[in-house]
């Protein structure tokens, strides 16, 4: 008997034999139950307010501040374990979780000064052990490289989807849901797929991502739902940050990439602005010219109108131009001057 025949078979099923299930939210629209998910962001972006905030959110049986659903349904309180490398837990993570309403001790770690912290990885079996003692409805690593075996590289094609691998076991073995935490790049005109740093594997393993970053509004950031492999993506959820915490403060339409472009679009016109608000400033600096005057010199100076309209704009919040006009009629004259000079 050769070997393929001394081999067991496996089982081959008919589909008509399987039972159809729907997918259990963790988060509704947002987040799947048992599966791997991603937040993505740069640094400063909200990454930790957000996971603290869901952490909180799981540890109550509450709802986090983008749960969008309708209604409020009774939710059993239950346990996450997280793991931090990038922030303390005395001087910082402890008092997020607490503000975001947290009940800490359904909250479980690992302190970096612990030896035993520095073998926690995706495919160890002291993390198997870990989630197998707690039962954690919630797994989250911050940041994706902390936890990554040494031997793996994550730009070679498929390590990254063996590595994380054994997150979806432990999902189907738990229940547990893996939010995996990771930095986006800040490369111009990328966003997405793209903007998840290090490897496609990622992103592709993920079930859902979310990415967050900051909009032209610097008091408001933004959380996109950029994949979903069980349903419509959500929203793109608006919030705040006050005093560590997250504030919702509605949804858009707009995507990632909306936000990028925007992003992309204020950076190539800030040196163009700044070089329009010293022109002005210089042009003005012996009093007040005719705005019309103004205008002139700017244009054969090289500078477009919307630049100066953008410098125009910023010296007035600014509260260092301002204007007036003197005279009646077709003697009518607008005038512009910097504000220090008419004190």
């Amino acid at each position: 008997m050769n070997r393929s025949e001394s081999c067991d078979l496996p089982q081959i099923l008919s589909m008509e034999s399987i039972e159809e299930k729907e997918t259990i939210w963790l988060v509704p629209k947002y987040i799947p139950a048992g599966q791997i998910n991603i937040v993505a962001g740069d640094g400063g972006s909200g990454k930790t307010t957000i996971w603290s905030a869901l952490a909180a959110a799981i540890s109550t049986g509450g709802k986090v501040f983008f749960d969008t659903t309708p209604f409020d349904e009774e939710r059993e309180p239950q346990r996450v374990l997280f793991f931090s490398s990038e922030d303390s837990l005395e001087y910082t993570l402890r008092a997020r979780l607490r503000k975001a309403g947290a009940d800490l001790s359904n909250i479980f770690t690992v302190s970096l000064q612990d030896k035993a912290f520095a073998l926690i990885k995706f495919d160890s079996q002291l993390l198997r052990n870990m989630v197998r003692d707690i039962k954690p409805a919630l797994l989250i690593f911050d940041p994706l490289q902390a936890f990554i075996p040494s031997e793996i590289q994550m730009g070679q094609r498929n390590a990254m989807r063996n590595c994380l691998s054994p997150l979806i076991a432990l999902g189907e073995e738990y229940g547990t849901t893996s939010l995996v935490v990771v930095h986006t790049n800040k490369r111009q005109g990328v966003f997405g797929r793209n903007r998840v740093a290090d490897s496609a594997d990622i992103w592709d393993i993920a079930r859902s991502v979310l990415i967050c970053g900051s909009t032209n509004n610097k008091d408001v950031r933004y959380l996109a739902h950029e994949k979903s492999n069980y349903d419509e993506p959500g929203p793109t959820i608006l919030f705040r940050i006050e005093d560590g915490t997250a504030v919702y403060e509605g949804t858009s339409s707009k995507s990632d990439a909306d936000f990028v472009r925007e992003r992309d679009a204020l950076s190539y016109q800030a040196p163009q602005r700044m070089e329009a608000e010293d022109f002005i400033t210089n042009f003005l600096r012996n009093g007040k010219k005719p705005t019309a005057e103004l205008d002139e010199a700017a244009k054969a100076a090289g500078i477009s109108g919307k630049s100066l309209e953008r410098a125009k704009t910023s010296l007035r919040q600014k509260k260092i131009l301002s204007g007036k006009s003197e005279g009646f009629g077709k003697e009518k004259i607008f005038y512009s001057f910097l504000l220090e000079q008419n004190n």
